[in-house]
């Protein structure tokens, strides 16, 4: 059986195999349900019908509709830089670009903040201003440094913690960092991850937060230091974000996935239901094995979609013409399969 790592790593080397992630127009849907979702974290709700009417201008807008467009639009042009990373090798990573995203999520500012903030509920407490810069100094180089990790979701889960934690900017810091996150996914070639915004997924995210920053709680009392930012980086448990980030991946390439094999592969998708009698599953079995990850399956309405071909816990893909796509490596996992910085 594999892990969630093999479920990841597979399904990242045959949307590879497939002709690599697709430019943003052919996933603009994933864009949209992730504006709604990140902005639901933050209590503004907009339904798709709504996003859809202000995405073609139509009439005048709420206070939830301007927050979704912003949103939108900085992402849309922040993913595009994004996969230029992906199809050129390199990655550009900076304050200025960190800066503009908070800009473009509010449609304002960009500055960092000059007074104490609290985090609601939170026992940390984010670093000084007259410390800001330099913590954030710290942050973007330590991204710069462990971007190329083997543990690939590992480090997004830590960077996105330290980045929420610092909390610089008045206003916006989850929108931003949840723009980040993504920035980083597509510079790799994964497509977005849409963290759900609704009441139970936003508590296990807040809780995730929680959990993870025990660390940098102390630390943000100290004068800004590298080595001991590595120590608290390295002793941080960011199990639960890490999970909830691989949760959302997996979809998200399963969103990916299912077109391109429909389209290269001419794989016919079948109702799970379907799916579930020729291989003697009950239809609850081929659900659970779907929400775990086995079966690369898409949700059409309120169906899962998928194929008997489509189980990747033993299967290399004979029946899809893949047959040489090898199992991940531990060697792979240790290389991390990245690209060269551009310091």
């Amino acid at each position: 059986m594999r892990n969630t790592y093999e479920l990841i790593s597979l399904r990242k080397r045959l949307i590879e195999e497939l002709g690599g992630l697709p430019p943003l127009e052919e996933w603009l849907y994933l864009l949209k349900e992730e504006t709604r979702n990140s902005i639901m974290i933050e209590g503004h709700f907009v339904s798709e019908e709504e996003m859809e009417a202000v995405l073609s201008g139509k009439g005048a807008i709420t206070r939830d509709e301007e927050v979704a467009l912003h949103y939108f639009k900085i992402a849309l042009f922040v993913y595009g830089l994004a996969y230029e990373n992906y199809k050129t090798g390199e990655f550009i990573f900076s304050e200025s670009l960190i800066r503009q995203i908070n800009k473009g999520v509010l449609g304002e500012r960009g500055e960092y903040r000059k007074g104490e903030i609290r985090i609601a509920g939170a026992r940390l407490r984010p670093p000084s201003p007259f410390h800001l810069e330099k913590w954030m100094k710290l942050y973007v180089d330590w991204v710069k440094e462990n971007a190329g990790s083997g543990d690939f979701t590992d480090f997004l889960a830590k960077e996105h913690v330290l980045f929420e934690s610092i909390h610089p900017f008045p206003d916006g810091n989850g929108r931003t960092g949840r723009v980040i996150l993504n920035y980083l996914l597509i510079s790799r070639g994964y497509p977005p991850v849409v963290i759900k915004g609704d009441e139970e997924n936003r508590k296990r995210y807040i809780r995730a937060l929680e959990v993870a920053e025990e660390p940098l709680v102390e630390l943000f009392q100290k004068e800004p230091d590298r080595r001991e930012l590595e120590k608290a980086m390295n002793e941080m448990n960011a199990e639960l974000m890490k999970e909830l980030i691989e949760e959302a991946l997996i979809r998200s390439m399963d969103t990916i996935l299912a077109p391109l094999l429909e389209k290269k592969r001419s794989i016919t998708l079948m109702p799970s239901s379907e799916v579930a009698s020729e291989l003697g599953y009950s239809p609850d079995s081929i659900r659970e094995l779907i929400r775990r990850g086995y079966f690369i399956a898409i949700k059409r309405g309120k169906s899962w979609f998928t194929h008997p071909s489509l189980d990747v816990r033993e299967s290399k893909f004979p029946r899809l013409g893949l047959e040489n796509l090898e199992n991940p490596t531990e060697e792979d996992h240790e290389s991390g399969e990245w690209f060269t910085p551009e310091r």
